[in-house]
């Protein structure tokens, strides 16, 4: 059997989503290898996903240029690949498996994509003029595209993401990083304090205090993005660990699975931790975690009331009682041993 390609989304958060795409694939065609085209960014995550076999790289935004893409185009010719199913909507990205000779290019004909994209699911027309939530709920577009529009029988809920850190990554990472596998972690997912979609830094303080006094380790969760806020909370809590300066997302994927329960907002390593499987506590205000947030069933989303003044683009209508109890439902069934 001839492999299948799949061009996925750059963001880590819409990467992770295009899993539950790549899920339906694998259903549809057993036993057939399934590759993937990614950003740099995006890619170490590959590997913890099932299912995949091979990432390409193709990066974001407008570089490279089109030498680039055809050169890209090039090795992947030598793949011989079945079809490929484009989750983008990039006209650049769409022009390699064309220019590579892939004979089926499944997706949307979004940006002008008339012929290079040659198999439109069912209902496309319907799908891209369609108005209200349905329109930008990123994970049952890509899903659409992997059914070639078909409806799932008796409307069954969309296939989570997955991401998987073996036993062994994890027990190698905690014994290079000296953590105590007994001991119960919170990890705090900020993202930058400035941002919209982040909740007050006194909050987050207040909540890792608490789980400080009974004795749980405080783990900064991020990039470079969320270190101004983690040194602001390290200030405040020096027992706070912070792994803002992670060198790689894999890194990050570990320090995430090792935690008892995640608590975080909107963001791509939110997603990760949704489908990490771990018990994930959101908060939304900016964006509604119907269309934007994880669809794994495990977490467990906060938002303003839309009664609320101002509620799209304010957090702080989301209290600190709401997260305690939020936090302490997830630990209770998730990890009841530190209830």
């Amino acid at each position: 059997m001839r492999p299948i390609l799949v061009f996925c989304l750059p963001a880590i958060g819409d990467f992770i989503r295009c899993h539950s795409a790549i899920r339906i694939i694998a259903e549809r065609f057993p036993g057939q290898q399934i590759d993937i085209v990614t950003s740099r960014i995006a890619a170490p995550l590959a590997r913890l996903m099932p299912h995949v076999r091979k990432v390409w790289i193709a990066e974001k935004h407008w570089k490279p240029g089109l030498k680039e893409r055809a050169g890209l185009a090039r090795e992947i010719r030598k793949e011989n690949y079945q079809a490929a199913y484009m989750l983008t909507s990039s006209t650049k990205a769409c022009l390699v498996p064309w220019l590579a000779g892939i004979p089926e290019r499944i997706g949307y004909p979004r940006e002008f994509q008339f012929g290079v994209v040659n198999r439109l699911p069912a209902g496309w027309l319907k799908s891209m003029v369609a108005f209200g939530p349905r329109k930008t709920r990123l994970a049952e577009q890509v899903c659409a595209i992997a059914r070639l529009g078909k409806r799932p029988a008796e409307d069954a809920p969309l296939p989570a993401p997955q991401l998987v850190v073996s036993a062994e990554a994890l027990a190698a990472w905690r014994r290079r990083n000296g953590i105590d596998p007994a001991r119960p972690v919170i990890a705090l997912y900020t993202s930058d304090f400035a941002n919209k979609r982040s909740w007050p830094i006194e909050r987050f303080v207040s909540i890792a205090r608490d789980y400080v006094a009974r004795g749980w380790s405080v783990w900064l969760i991020g990039g470079p993005r969320e270190r101004q806020a983690a040194a602001e909370i390290k200030a405040q809590l020096p027992d706070a660990v912070d792994f803002t300066a992670t060198p790689d997302i894999a890194e990050a994927m570990c320090q995430i699975a090792a935690s008892t329960v995640f608590l975080g907002v909107d963001g791509g390593l939110s997603h990760a931790a949704g489908a990490l499987g771990g018990p994930c506590v959101l908060i939304y205000g900016s964006n509604r975690a119907y269309v934007h947030g994880p669809v794994n069933e495990q977490v467990i989303f906060l938002e303003p009331p839309i009664s609320t003044p101002d509620w799209v683009e304010n957090t702080r209508a989301v209290s600190e009682d709401r997260v305690r109890e939020a936090l302490a439902a997830a630990v209770r069934k998730h990890a009841p041993q530190f209830a």
